[in-house]
């Protein structure tokens, strides 16, 4: 159980670990800090007036769903150690916490089926405009954990105390897909405070001695916006730039006469289909930085099918535009977008400084690093059957590489999530992070000599299995 004392100018929290203190500093409110909780109000209780009408919505599919309460709540720790009960649309199960551990993995049973909606959406966070409004939580700050968490704090990682807890933050954007991070550990707590607290407290600290307003409306901003969406609109953008583009050419910029109405109705038919058909495909949910000849036949074949969409539009008549646009406008949008792809592939490298079938089945290889070095050596192992191998997975700190698929092999997460359920399914690993720090290469040769994997390490991406293979 945790105790919480507060002193002048202190917070004291009492637990099994010991008498810990964090000094807070003097009470004067900062200029910074009023306009902060300015923009929470302002914007909760706008919040909370607009969303009205989702939350009522939401509420009627929760008891519909199983009939049981509407919101969760449940205490956490907030600014100064000060315990707290934050509310949520439940999304599980009454009494889900005496069924298994508070933190859930892919597919835990316990989810409800509009729990794992609303989950996916984060749709059930809405409920903590009214935490916000009240002036326990922020718009923008470190998410609040569970007492029994907080005593496991390290005195550096109490120091997060000081800031007030937020519905959203930096480590929650890193950690957007956690329950699909912690679908292969075995013990879901225990993975989680030993690997994933750390990283949250770490991602915070760093974020908290530079965050600002702006910074803070960023983080909502990717926050409502995924990264698919994000994908979706560059697309767009460049989809529409090739349509216009292809009305232009074919009637040498001097279309003739149409309403705005059939325009943009044109426009919607063409990007819906090019849109839809990419989707399928799977082209809108990978790095845009990375793009090879998988990538390029996947591009063509899903406009292709859109383009025999729309002219089986026209030829019926169904209000398509004319079959010259439509074909001009398929040669534009590949070029266009494979363009920009192999731009955005060719910028990040330079960022970053960086056969026959064999008679046995191939070598499962786990990749640990999904820059340019570990992408190429992908690649390699892909494209060239005869090295009798077949990359599965990567593995990589940057959070942003996590639940994307780079050359369709998935980044599952951190180094770490190796040990859970993946020792099994691999058969070799390579360390492919020429640029990392000694002591990371160091905890990571120490995490992997716990597996009987075979292990390699390479500083460069170049040809690399040809020579192990002549070796």
């Amino acid at each position: 159980m945790t105790h919480l004392q507060q002193q002048p100018n202190e917070v004291r929290i009492e637990s099994r670990n010991g008498d810990q203190r964090v000094a807070v500093g003097n009470s004067s409110a900062s200029f910074s800090a009023m306009a902060k909780r300015l923009y929470d109000i302002g914007f909760s209780l706008g919040g909370l007036v607009v969303l009205s009408p989702l939350f009522l919505l939401i509420a009627a599919l929760i008891k519909l769903s199983d009939g049981g309460d509407v919101f969760y709540r449940q205490i956490r720790i907030g600014l100064l150690g000060r315990p707290f009960r934050i509310c949520k649309f439940r999304t599980m199960i009454s009494a889900a916490e005496q069924a298994g551990p508070s933190v859930t993995k892919d597919g835990d049973s316990r989810i409800t089926w509009i729990g794992r909606i609303l989950r996916k959406t984060k749709l059930d966070e809405l409920p903590q405009l009214w935490n916000v409004l009240k002036g326990e939580m922020s718009l923008v700050g470190p998410r609040p954990e569970v007492p029994r968490y907080v005593e496991r704090y390290t005195l550096e990682q109490r120091e997060i105390l000081r800031c007030k807890p937020g519905i959203t933050d930096l480590a929650s954007l890193c950690f957007r897909d956690e329950e699909a991070l912690l679908g292969h550990a075995n013990n879901v707590e225990e993975f989680y405070i030993q690997h994933c607290i750390p990283r949250k407290l770490r991602l915070n600290q760093e974020y908290a001695a530079r965050a600002n307003l702006l910074s803070d409306t960023w983080i909502i901003m990717q926050t409502v916006c995924p990264y698919w969406v994000g994908v979706l609109v560059t697309y767009g953008i460049l989809l529409t730039a090739s349509f216009v583009l292809a009305y232009g050419l074919i009637y040498d910029f001097a279309p003739p006469a149409m309403s705005a109405l059939q325009f943009w109705r044109e426009l919607a038919l063409v990007l819906a289909l090019q849109l839809g058909c990419l989707t399928w495909h799977k082209q809108c949910r990978g790095l845009l930085s990375y793009f090879s000849f998988p990538e390029l036949r996947q591009v063509g074949t899903a406009l292709g099918l859109a383009t025999v969409g729309l002219l089986a539009l026209w030829a019926v008549g169904a209000g398509s535009p004319p079959r010259n646009v439509i074909l001009v406008n398929a040669l534009l949008s590949f070029g266009l977008l494979s363009g920009f792809r192999v731009l955005m592939r060719l910028w990040r490298e330079r960022s970053a400084g960086e056969g026959d079938t064999p008679d046995n089945p191939p070598a499962r290889v786990g990749i640990i690093g999904a820059g340019s070095a570990g992408a190429q050596l992908a690649l390699e192992l892909a494209g060239k059957k005869k090295l009798g191998r077949i990359p599965v997975v990567f593995f990589d700190d940057d959070f942003q590489k996590w639940q994307k698929h780079i050359h369709e092999v998935p980044v599952v997460g951190m180094p770490e999530c190796l040990l859970e359920g993946w020792t099994e399914k691999l058969d070799e690993v390579v360390i492919a992070m020429p640029g990392a720090p000694a002591d990371r290469i160091r905890e990571i040769n120490e995490l992997l000599s716990k597996t009987s994997l075979k292990i390699y390490s390479v500083s460069g991406s170049a040809k690399f299995w040809a020579e192990q293979q002549a070796a």
